[in-house]
Formats: structure tokens, sequence, C-alpha cells
């Protein structure tokens, strides 16, 4: 008698394979994940998926996860941030610290953000033994990797003269890293589901942990975890580096968050204050313990408003103080102050977000009363849509994030300094989408 097998709408394998990554699998890489199988000799049976868990199934399931991994990125990817970073923590720390430093980046894949972190590097005169460590759960990709080398579509966002002095031309059009800088970086295969994480140098913790577009890709449960485990691995003036499409509404104890005019990210929270300095005039002194980026006090508006109404970015929001919410009397939808009033109330929850704690009725009334003036606000909606989802309510969190990706998808959201990038909002609802709408998945693994 054939031995039984699963059927693939409520596969095992599926919950097994996101336990191990930490991933919320999408529809997409479900259909891989059994495409993979099914063309295996009882690749759906019980007995593979215990293959699959034990030692012997080891390189049988670096396949399986290869095939479903995403592996597509680029150099210098999301400029705006990395300007920040080099500007507000990497010069400060090599003027600072003066010794090597030590940085991470968690879910390299091909080794594109570890170029990109070497030249910063040494752009702004780190000390030459300064390392970059990459990690991935993929040993393809880590494979490629080690090698450095890049298509010129990938050099695309790289300055040309950073790229005149840091890349030489190699074999079949594509570029590599110079010697000395290549030197600097090391390579390994971890999956961030698994302990013990890596350490710098002498056993020491990272000064920065790059872990950008990795994480809209998990569970909300594994987001969490990976981010507390991330957080332990940070030296005592260390700074943890997350997309601006990964904001965190619940920051562990051991993070506090410091915000920038383009960018934000997350300091070891005993050590925050030590970056006090580098915030530019007129932002706040103290980061906050949220998730979600402060918006400074006391700031004057732009002088020269943009067309859409939007502070153009790297413009600091003006401060708004709490006040009870009312219908939209003075302004409709549509008209002139619309758009104004809408970022106006925008920035009125990212202030209330910034002073800590749970995010409150007053704040949904708030994002309600800005998406009323503008529905097309989208980063309002999606953090609508994030509330409604830690509370619960799934199918209304669905819908928001529906409404906030059609108008992305359509051209008619406009941009937020809190989110860089539309195109990486755009994929942050889409993959919340398809996290929500398949429910709370499994547990993480312990």
């Amino acid at each position: 008698m054939a031995p039984p097998t699963f059927p693939l709408a409520s596969s095992p394998f599926h919950a097994f394979v996101a336990r191990r990554t930490g991933m919320a699998l999408s529809d997409l890489q479900c259909r891989r994940l059994d495409e993979k199988l099914t063309a295996r000799p009882g690749g759906l049976s019980p007995q593979y998926l215990m293959h699959l868990q034990s030692p012997a199934g080891a390189a049988d399931l670096a396949e399986l996860i290869d095939a479903i991994s995403v592996q597509k990125t680029e150099l210098f990817r999301d400029e705006p941030q990395l300007e920040a970073l080099r500007t507000h923590v990497l010069g400060p720390m090599v003027a600072r610290m003066r010794r090597p430093l030590r940085l991470w980046s968690a879910g390299c894949a091909t080794g594109e953000e570890v170029a990109t972190l070497l030249v910063m590097l040494a752009e702004v005169g780190a000390d030459p033994a300064s390392t970059v460590l990459g990690t991935d759960i993929s040993e393809t990709a880590i494979t490629r990797a080690r090698e450095l080398c890049f298509s010129a579509e990938q050099l695309q966002r790289v300055p040309s003269g950073a790229r005149e002095r840091w890349f030489l031309p190699a074999a079949g059009g594509r570029f590599t890293l110079v010697g000395h800088l290549k030197d600097r970086a090391g390579f390994e295969c971890h999956n961030l589901m698994d302990l013990p994480y890596p350490t710098a140098a002498e056993g020491q913790g990272f000064d920065v942990i790059v872990c950008r577009n990795v994480l809209i890709y998990f569970s909300p449960e594994s987001f969490e975890r990976v981010v507390a485990s991330l957080a332990v691995r940070l030296a005592p003036e260390g700074m943890l580096v997350l997309s601006a499409a990964e904001p965190l509404l619940r920051t562990p104890p051991t993070l506090r968050t410091v915000r920038y005019e383009q960018a934000f990210f997350y300091a070891r929270a005993q050590e925050a204050m030590a970056f006090a300095d580098a915030v530019p005039p007129g932002a706040p002194r103290t980061p906050s313990s949220s998730g979600l980026p402060a918006v400074g006090t006391r700031q004057p508006l732009p002088r020269t408003p943009s067309v859409s109404g939007l502070p153009a970015v790297g413009t600091r929001f003006p401060a708004v103080q709490p006040q009870r919410m009312e219908g939209p009397a003075e302004v409709q939808p549509g008209e002139a102050g619309a758009h104004s009033e809408a970022d106006a109330l925008f920035a009125k929850v990212l202030e209330w977000a910034s002073s800590g704690g749970e995010a409150s009725p007053q704040t949904s009334e708030a994002l309600r009363r800005c998406l009323a003036l503008d529905p097309d606000l989208s980063a309002a909606r999606y953090l609508m849509g994030m509330l409604l989802e830690q509370r619960g309510a799934l199918a209304e969190a669905a819908v928001e994030y529906r409404r906030a990706l059609r108008s992305l998808e359509e051209g008619r959201a406009r941009a937020t300094p809190f989110f860089l990038n539309n195109a990486r909002l755009q994929v942050a609802c889409a993959r919340a989408i398809e996290r929500v709408e398949r429910g709370p998945g499994p547990a993480p693994a312990r």
C-alpha cells in the first residue's frame, strides 16, 4: 500500500518550513515548495517530513529553503537611510571610538549590502581593521556573496566616484570589490531562527547590525523574537538598522528609537543618549521607547511647501499638541488644506507613538480622521492595519492593508518621511495581506 500523502492546501511541510525560517510563507513560496516536494519520490509523505526534520535531511532542507528565499537586492539601496547611517552613526563612531568597528549584515543575500557597508566604512575613514560579517539562511546565496562581484545593474545606485574608487572590472562585464576591502568581509550561513547568534571578534558585540528588508517576510512572532535576539548582540553603544518598512510597534526594553531627519534606528537602551549630540538641531533629544520614530518638538514648518502639501524628504515635522479629535469640520477631503491637515494628524500619531507604551484608542481615532481627510495617505493606512493586526482584528487589518496597496499600485499614494520608499511600503502591504489572511501561523521553534 502506498504511504499516505498530505493535501497541499494544509501541508505540514509549509508549517515546518515556516517555523525553520521564521517566514510567513506567501502563496508563491508555498507553490515553489510544493513543486520541489512533488518532484521528489515520496516527497509528500510523513516519512520524508521526518527525514527533513533529522540531521540526515539537512542538505535537502537547505535546497527547499533556497527555493523560497528572497535574494534580489542591490548596492546602496534606500540611499536616504544609508546617508543617515553614514552621517549620524558611522562617522561619529569612527571619531569617538578610535578603534576597528564591527558590523553585521544579517540576511545579506548575495553580498550587496556587505559591499555597501565596506565602502561606507572606507569613506568615513574607519580603522582598516574594521570588519563586516554577512550571514544568510541560504548556502547558495552565501557562496555567491563570498565573491563580492556584481553586475552593472546591481551597481547602478553606487555614486560614480565610489564606483571608480572601490570596484574593478571583472570577467563577463561584472565588477569586483577591491581586494583590501574584500579582505575585511566574512561570511557565514546562519538561520535567524537558530541560537546562538554570531559574535564579533573576541566575543564582542557588534557596533552596527543591519537587518533590512528581511523581517518584512517574517511572522509577527518571529519578527519580535529576532529583534530581541539581535539587540542582545549589540555592543554597548551599538545600533540596529531595520528597513523603514519594518517599524517596531513594540520595542523590546533593550532598545530605544533614535530619530534623524531621514531615518530612524534602534540603539541599545542604556546607551541611546550617547548619540544625542548627533541628532540634528531641533530633533528630539530623548529617543523614543516605542517602535515608531519620534517627531521633534518646536520645529518650524518648511519654508516652501511642496505641491502635494507634504514636507520634502528630510524636513522635520512641526510639533502637534494632543487635542480632542473632532469630525472634519474645517477641511473636507479634496479641499486645498486637506493634505496639510492629514499630514499634521499623521505627525501627531508619530508624536504619541514616540512617548512609548501601547497604542491608545486616540491613536486609532487620529488615524481614521487622517484617512478621512486623505484616503490615499498609505503610510497612515498601513499603520492602521498594523494596529488592527496587533489587536487581533485580522479581517479589518486586511481591508486597510488592501486599501493602502491599491493606492500605492495606482500611483495615488503620497510619500512621507516616515516611509522612505513607497516601493518598499508596497511590498510590506502585500506581505501583510498574505500574513493576516492566512491567520495565526505556527509558533516559532524554541
